[in-house]
């Protein structure tokens, strides 16, 4: 398969969110990860964070037959988060985080790393957004952030803001609570990905964070309501 036949294939799978068919592919495309890396970097934002949810399906595939590969693709992004790469990735937190979510072998491994770019640009929101994904699961591994997801709740971006509050809801629930009543009529818009749906969903900061009180996804709307036929 010619490379431009393959990214407008893997493209049509992004657009369908068919996960079944992109597994398929894995089998047969030795490349495809190192494809799904170069839709993180698309003019359009739906098509980047629909690679990043596909990067980690495709690596919970690939962990089935050899984990130590997936371990050297993670520690690749951690270096294009280095400025000494000559090459910043910046959903390289998202895509860790997501690669994360789907093998969970690594976790314990690389999960608090993630602590350290918290205040690191440009990947303040991907580190507060896959600290959220993977504290889902593992609220305990960030135990150690509280402090610096404290600080998060005062930052200029409101999209760090609510994820620092949907963090803190998972980790340090009864602590942080007091915390949020300050911001619970915060107007500012947020706009995140949401892996539940599919889709760039906005919102206001306080909807966000009466939702993540409340532990559920808050009342929000696409950014694009037909998102699925645009990309």
């Amino acid at each position: 398969m010619g490379s431009h036949i393959r990214k407008e294939t893997v493209r049509e799978l992004l657009r369908r969110r068919d996960w079944a068919a992109l597994i398929q592919l894995s089998h047969v495309e030795r490349g495809l990860l190192r494809t799904l890396v170069s839709f993180t970097f698309d003019p359009d934002e739906l098509v980047r964070f629909r690679a990043v949810e596909a990067i980690g399906v495709a690596s919970g595939a690939l962990a089935e037959s050899n984990e130590e590969k997936v371990r050297d693709f993670i520690r690749r992004q951690l270096w294009l988060m280095n400025d000494e790469s000559g090459g910043l990735s910046p959903l390289a937190p998202d895509i860790i985080g997501e690669v994360l979510v789907r093998v969970s072998g690594l976790v314990d491994e690389f999960g608090p790393l993630l602590i350290s770019y918290l205040r690191e640009s440009p990947f303040e929101r991907g580190t507060h957004a896959a600290i959220v994904r993977l504290s889902e699961r593992r609220p305990d591994l960030f135990v150690s952030a509280v402090g610096d997801l404290r600080q998060s709740l005062h930052d200029s971006d409101p999209a760090v803001r609510g994820l620092a509050v949907r963090a803190l809801s998972m980790i340090d629930p009864i602590g942080s609570a007091p915390l949020f009543d300050a911001m619970k009529d915060d107007p500012s818009e947020v706009e995140w990905y949401d892996f539940d749906r599919g889709d760039l969903i906005r919102t206001t900061l306080a909807d966000f964070i009466g939702g993540a009180r409340q532990g559920s996804n808050p009342t929000a709307s696409p950014v694009h309501p037909n998102t699925r036929q645009q990309i």
